[in-house]
């Protein structure tokens, strides 16, 4: 859970989701909660009109249990003197001996007489009257909803019935709809006003966090497109990061990093030309130290001490060389490497492919190369990268190992990389030293085989780490128990 909650706190779109999910479970819970706020207030201002149909009910009774033909008008009367605020009220009667019919005695608001019949039918249509049992008792509190004569859609709230020797009174109360309380009781909670609006409100917010969020997303996915494509080389029409930018607060970010591509590029050209000119620097006083050594020799004759000093001289001028042209070959590998073409190469191959070149090249020196591991193995980088790598992990492998040996390579595909294993049966390193080959111009070959024309300056191993540093990989060596060296690249996949 921790786990999740700080992958969320460093991610946009973990942060993005929890908005949303935010965005859809806050509104329902607090929908919930409203409504049945909204459903208790209507419960209870229905309950308050109920009270008042009761109250006029009650208003009537005295007036209804009168004998006589007055009581009629008085009915009547008595129910127009109820009209007030929005409660209409509507006076019916079921004459005793008459069967299930009812009759529209009175209303308020008065209806006019062609039209109390239809009145009448409409009511009975609500099924209301219908409640009622021969004894003139049924249900009172109501919530029906009919249309009125008026052409005006009522709501009715409450009914009373009174039994009286005249037969079964029934006095119902209702509210328009188009009244304040007939239209809060009538409305469900999702078509109120105020909750349309502030959906409409909500879901406005809702879309602009969505297309802030979705623009930074689509702009931070054009700037790792754009950095791929210069990360591998293929950078067209010189399009920037500036130019990719769809959102203006990202613009001053985007030009920092098309000012820190443009100082990669300057760096790469620096590294090249400082190559160069170092290289043709020392070449004039390399070169003329050299021919300066011939007319010594003549000179020196069979004298020993001069001969051990030209001997001492030429080695000198040897390493000196070697030093120069490791430094050329390290700066220009780096640079290269800079704004390089990557593309995808296959690891496994191309180690196999160098393994039976070098077979083939070293036959003579009794040292067997071979490879195994993945028939496939796909790494991002230049095939001149790679055979640079295994050019140099060959070539100190094969100068450790005595005759008889063999150089094992072995190439491992893993899950999102790529693991390299070079592994001869050599002296091995010190453990104190094993960092330290890696470093530039640092050699340690107690027992080196080759003639001193072939001397190494601790330049490959150097030109190993970076060039799989600059790829993105990671370089380490270990002793092997018994004897050996084992050196383990291990790069992204592709």
């Amino acid at each position: 859970m921790i786990r999740i909650l700080r992958l969320i706190s460093r991610s946009l779109a973990g942060k993005f989701l929890a908005l949303a999910t935010m965005f859809l479970v806050v509104p329902a819970i607090l929908y919930v909660k409203f409504a049945d706020t909204d459903a208790e207030r209507q419960a209870f201002l229905l309950h308050s009109l109920q009270v008042e149909g009761r109250l006029a009910a009650e208003v009537l009774e005295p007036v209804l249990n009168r004998a006589g033909g007055r009581a009629l008008l008085d009915a009547a009367k008595t129910v127009q003197d109820l009209a007030i605020d929005q409660v209409h009220v509507k006076l019916l009667l079921r004459p005793a001996g008459r069967g299930d019919a009812f009759f529209l005695v009175a209303a308020s608001p008065a209806i006019e007489t062609a039209d109390l019949d239809r009145e009448r039918q409409r009511l009975d249509q609500t099924g209301v009257l219908s409640r009622l049992d021969a004894s003139c008792a049924g249900t009172g509190p109501l919530a029906v909803q009919y249309a009125g004569t008026s052409g005006k859609d009522e709501l009715l709230t409450s009914m009373s019935p009174l039994h009286t020797s005249a037969g079964c009174w029934v006095i119902l109360t209702s509210y328009g709809l188009d009244d304040l309380a007939g239209s809060s009781l009538s409305r469900p909670f999702s078509e109120a006003p105020e909750v349309r609006l502030a959906m409409l409100l909500y879901a406005l917010i809702a879309v602009l966090t969505a297309m802030a969020v979705v623009g930074t997303l689509i702009d931070l996915r054009s700037f790792a497109k754009l950095a791929k494509r210069i990360r591998q080389g293929g950078q067209a029409d010189n399009e920037t990061f500036a130019q990719v930018a769809a959102i203006p607060e990202l613009i001053p970010v985007a030009g920092e990093f098309d000012r820190m591509v443009a100082t990669l590029d300057a760096s790469a050209r620096a590294m090249r030309e400082a190559a160069e000119d170092n290289a043709h620097a020392f070449k004039g006083p390399i070169a003329a130290m050299t021919q300066s050594i011939e007319p010594l020799r003549q000179t020196a004759g069979d004298d020993p001490r001069a001969r051990q000093a030209l001997e001492v001289l030429e080695h000198a001028l040897d390493r000196l060389t070697s030093l120069v042209q490791g430094a050329r070959r390290l700066d220009e590998a780096a640079a290269a490497l800079i704004n390089a073409r990557l593309q995808s190469v296959d690891m496994a191959r191309l180690s196999d492919d160098m393994a039976k070149a070098f077979q083939r090249i070293h036959a003579a020196e009794g040292v067997t190369i071979q490879a195994k591991g993945a028939k496939s193995a796909y790494v991002v980088a230049t095939e001149e990268s790679l055979e640079t790598v295994l050019e140099n992990l060959l070539d100190n492998a094969i100068g450790f190992s005595p005759p008889g040996g063999t150089v094992t390579l072995t190439v491992d595909a893993l899950p999102s990389k790529v693991r390299l294993t070079v592994e001869d049966e050599g002296p091995g390193v010190p453990p104190d030293q094993l960092d330290s080959i890696f470093r530039r111009n640092f050699s340690y070959r107690p027992n080196d085989r080759r003639p001193k024309s072939q001397a190494h300056f601790g330049i490959g191993l150097a030109v190993v780490r970076r060039t799989v540093e600059v790829l993105g990989g990671r370089v380490h060596a270990e002793n092997i128990a018994g004897a050996g060296l084992r050196i383990e690249i291990v790069l992204p996949a592709a």
